[in-house]
């Protein structure tokens, strides 16, 4: 390649981004349970497609009428991204000596079981109301040659049973020197243990926590979630840290890398971060200064990249106290992530509702899908093509702060609410286009 820079630039028009979105996309529905195989294909009144997606009902064969002998159906469930699901039973007549529903927490019929109502070993005579861990079940139906009776009709819904939302979360602790001071160190950790995480229903099942105090570029503490299993021992944790960094400044080796870096690895590690089946992930990173050069920042880049697209997991950042770049920061975030800035460490928790709210907003929809597939195009054209990106925005309404993230880490983004205001933005591309 020459030593001519490469150059990209893309106008965009109203909310379009890299493309046309079809009106009307249809769904994907991507399944990774392993399905029973059934020695008998002839089961009378189960369904041939058996996938129930978000919210519906299931009835059992031939429902209100009786069910047949020497039936056994098998019913896969999935919940919304990011939910959990909810049974009921408005109807329930079964043979209970023999006859029997069974409900498996997870994709497959190896998964715990959730609950069995009737039949040899029960756990429940008569039905309840009952609530997965994770975003599958497995719900099978069998009845025995001898009594029939009217059945089952059963509603399932998606859920969230935890505050803000079931998810998996990544708590990265900042205790670099770059922090600023020993009170500032004391405020985020006061924040986070008094403030931010008692928002949040705490528990194996519910919303599960995970640690890392960074206190230095190549070194960090880290608590799986099962050190830390309720709200109280999160708390008592994280104000433990006070104790393992009495003086924050004490160790002058920074940088922005580490944060991400650890994060990644951190997800990576299956004995400390044992995911949850169908259970979101979400990192949240708290940065309290730029990076230190560009290659800094590139590399931070590249494992805020890694988390999303190996690790499926969102990115948050916090950003605490003055001076900090917030357009630079905000990239690092991710094409669905998000990041939320106090200039005041005394401010922290306005914060609060921001970060739960996007703890709690999905990954998956389909605008989101359009999205992270421009950016990844993006990420394309820098790396794989050495181009540099510049991106003209020519509306108004458009969404500024995403577009922008677009331009990749030393690309460039600017906007004319209208068309005929372009020619104003030319001395800005031309510099844009000169800079290295």
């Amino acid at each position: 390649m020459s030593n001519q820079s490469l150059i990209l630039v893309l106008s965009i028009i109203a909310a379009s981004l890299f493309g046309t979105v079809e009106a009307l996309r249809a769904k994907k529905l991507i399944h990774s349970h392993a399905k029973t195989t059934i020695s008998k294909d002839d089961f009378i009144g189960c369904p041939t497609n058996n996938d129930f997606y978000y919210n519906g009902t299931i009835n059992s064969p031939f429902y209100p009428y009786n069910y047949p002998p020497n039936d056994k159906c098998y019913y896969y469930i999935t919940a919304q991204p990011g939910s959990v699901l909810k049974f009921s039973f408005s109807h329930f007549d079964l043979e209970s000596c023999c006859d029997f529903v069974t409900i498996y927490d997870g994709p497959t019929v190896t998964s715990k079981k959730l609950i069995q109502i009737g039949g040899p070993g029960s756990t429940v005579t008569a039905p309840g109301v009952y609530y997965s861990t994770t975003r599958n079940a497995v719900m099978t139906f069998e009845s025995n040659p001898t009594v029939q009776k009217s059945g089952f009709s059963m509603q399932y819904e998606s859920v969230s049973t935890a505050s803000p939302c079931n998810r998996d979360i990544f708590l990265i602790v900042n205790a670099l020197a770059n922090v600023g001071s020993q009170a500032n160190y004391e405020k985020e950790i006061k924040f986070i243990a008094n403030q931010l995480t008692p928002t949040w229903n705490v528990g194996l099942d519910k919303v599960r926590v995970m640690l890392n105090l960074q206190t230095d570029t190549d070194y960090a503490i880290v608590w799986s979630a099962t050190d830390i299993p309720n709200n109280a021992n999160v708390t008592a944790e994280v104000l433990t840290m006070l104790d393992y960094v009495p003086d924050v400044t004490a160790d002058n080796s920074t940088d922005l890398e580490c944060l991400f870096r650890y994060a990644y690895d951190g997800l990576g590690d299956s004995k400390e971060f044992a995911e949850r089946y169908g259970i979101e992930k979400v990192v949240i990173i708290f940065v309290a200064a730029n990076a230190n050069d560009y290659e800094d920042y590139n590399e931070s880049f590249e494992f805020a990249h890694k988390i999303r697209t190996e690790m499926d997991a969102k990115v948050i950042i916090v950003g605490m106290g003055a001076g900090l770049d917030q357009s630079s920061l905000s990239k690092l975030a991710y094409a669905s992530g998000f990041a939320f800035f106090s200039s005041s460490y005394d401010n922290l928790s306005s914060l609060i509702p921001q970060i739960n709210n996007a703890i709690c907003s999905g990954l998956n929809s389909h605008d989101d899908q359009d999205y992270n597939e421009s950016f990844e195009y993006a990420r394309k054209l820098r790396n794989e093509m050495e181009a540099k990106v510049i991106l003209v925005g020519m509306a108004a309404g458009l969404d500024q702060d995403r577009l922008s993230k677009l331009t990749y880490a030393s690309g460039y983004a600017f906007f004319s609410s209208s068309c005929d205001n372009l020619s104003s933005l030319i001395p800005k591309i031309n510099k844009a286009i000169c800079s290295s």
